[in-house]
């Protein structure tokens, strides 16, 4: 009893399994491939952003830290016989000059002083939002403490 089997090649069925598989890694490849260069972008903006604010940092803590004494609204800081930092038009100006770019809101706050021992500290909240857009924007919320002694 010999029995002869067919084996001439794939089938309508496997061959239509395969596409449907294939398809279906195609179309994880793609989703997969859209998240990743998507995400990239946004890792790629962030460090640009943070180094305008490192560069308001680097001048405001200089400034900080020789007066012991600003007038504080929402968007300046004047110093006693000093700088005056300003936010307008998307940029951070120390007097006329443009030390920081791509902030979209900046607030300038004076806190309540801190008190240790009979010593007061006064304290000026900076409230930062840098980038071009929401998604891809870094938000920084620091307190700064004037000069004290």
């Amino acid at each position: 009893m010999n029995i002869k089997t067919n084996e001439k090649g794939i089938t309508l069925t496997s061959l239509v399994i395969y596409i449907i598989a294939l398809s279906i890694v195609i179309t994880a490849m793609t989703t997969m491939s859209t998240y990743f260069y998507g995400n990239i972008g946004e890792v790629l903006d962030t460090p640009k952003y943070l180094g305008e604010f490192n560069k308001f940092t680097m001048f405001f803590v200089a400034d900080i830290k020789n007066y012991s004494s600003a007038t504080v609204t929402d968007t300046t800081i004047e110093f006693e016989n000093g700088p005056t930092y300003t936010f307008k038009d998307g940029a951070i100006y120390r007097n006329d000059l443009r030390i920081a770019e791509y902030i979209m809101s900046c607030t300038f706050t004076e806190e309540e002083p801190y008190k240790v021992g009979t010593m007061s500290k006064n304290i000026i909240n900076v409230n930062m939002q840098i980038g071009k857009s929401d998604n891809r924007s870094v938000t920084q919320d620091v307190d700064f403490t004037l000069r004290y002694w």
